[in-house]
């Protein structure tokens, strides 16, 4: 019987790991969970530069003032013991108030604006108006329609 020992490699601020040190070196600076991240996208719009994250935060509400004690029935929850929760009734209104100027401020960068929603611990599917993946394409669609305008014929 042979038996191997490999070094695996975690990410200090997501959950992400690999067999790479070089790759989770290369993953931490840009993880959207790194308070001083390097936001790879920004480099690509024209006007460049990456905003602020302490600016970013600064716009979302603060989650820990719309939170709601549930106290669980007997029926469906594994504990008895009443638990935080947060309030999407009371939070996704600021929410979608407090997008167009998140939007403005990092220049319409969807990876700038996921990475505060989860810096600020709000859940994505709250927000209303931001689908990443309709944004990374539509974004990415612009950045290559400006590369090769003769492309879409």
């Amino acid at each position: 019987m042979k038996t191997v020992k490999r070094w695996r490699y975690y990410c200090d601020f997501c959950k992400k790991a690999g067999q790479s040190g070089f790759h989770m070196k290369k993953h931490e600076l840009t993880c959207t969970l790194n308070p001083a991240r390097a936001c790879r996208m920004c480099d690509k719009i024209a006007d460049g530069g990456q905003a602020d994250m302490a600016e970013m935060l600064a716009l979302l509400p603060d989650p820990a003032q719309y939170m709601k004690t549930i106290t669980p029935k007997t029926e469906g929850f594994i504990t008895d013991k009443p638990f935080d929760m947060l309030d999407d009734e009371k939070i996704a209104p600021v929410i979608v108030a407090a997008l167009p100027a998140l939007r403005e401020l990092v220049s319409g960068c969807p990876v700038c604006i996921m990475a505060a929603f989860r810096q600020k611990k709000i859940p994505l599917p709250l927000v209303e108006g931001f689908n990443f993946t309709k944004e990374m394409n539509s974004f990415w669609a612009d950045i290559n329609a400006e590369r090769n305008p003769y492309d879409h014929y």
